[in-house]
């Protein structure tokens, strides 16, 4: 069928391997490809992998926010890690908007499942603070933004008070 020696064949073959494994994005690949095929054609390629719709930016981005969602990861980080794999903005807004996700209430899951309740009226006023602004660190470094950062962490006490988030 193909020779060995064809190198578009052999670089549409190592692109399909890795697509096999996991979606990538368009710059995962090439970065992924480029030593191995250096003065490859990769517009030729990705121009046949797209119209194959064996790759697709905006599935990896949607695929990607939604397992990022699933570790309790937020918004910002997200979006700071799907920047850093070569996707546009817009395609960054469309999936996560696709992942239809409350953020506020996933922050304040996550800082319930983490740290088990609020910040207790015993501590004194230094030690309080200290623990709120752990907890504030905490979210932050999972992309939270400051106000559902400071929402969790109001809705932590008032369901620790006998209210509800």
């Amino acid at each position: 069928m193909f020779s060995e020696q064809d190198p578009a064949q052999a670089l549409f073959g190592a692109a399909l391997e890795l697509l096999s494994r996991r979606e990538h994005s368009r710059l995962e690949l090439r970065q992924k490809l480029a030593d191995k095929f250096p003065g490859a054609d990769f517009d030729a390629l990705f121009t046949r992998l797209q119209e194959l719709n064996y790759q697709s930016d905006q599935r990896f981005a949607e695929v990607f926010a939604r397992s990022r969602v699933q570790r309790g990861q937020g918004p910002l980080r997200i979006r700071r890690e799907l920047q850093q794999r070569g996707i546009g903005s817009d395609l960054i807004a469309s999936a996560l908007e696709q992942a239809d996700t409350d953020w506020f209430a996933l922050a304040a899951e996550l800082l319930q499942r983490k740290f088990r309740g609020a910040v207790s009226d015993a501590l004194p006023r230094e030690q309080q603070l200290k623990e709120r602004a752990r907890r504030s660190r905490y979210l932050a470094y999972r992309g939270f933004s400051s106000d559902a950062i400071h929402w969790a962490l109001d809705a932590a006490d008032a369901f620790e008070d006998g209210g509800s988030p």
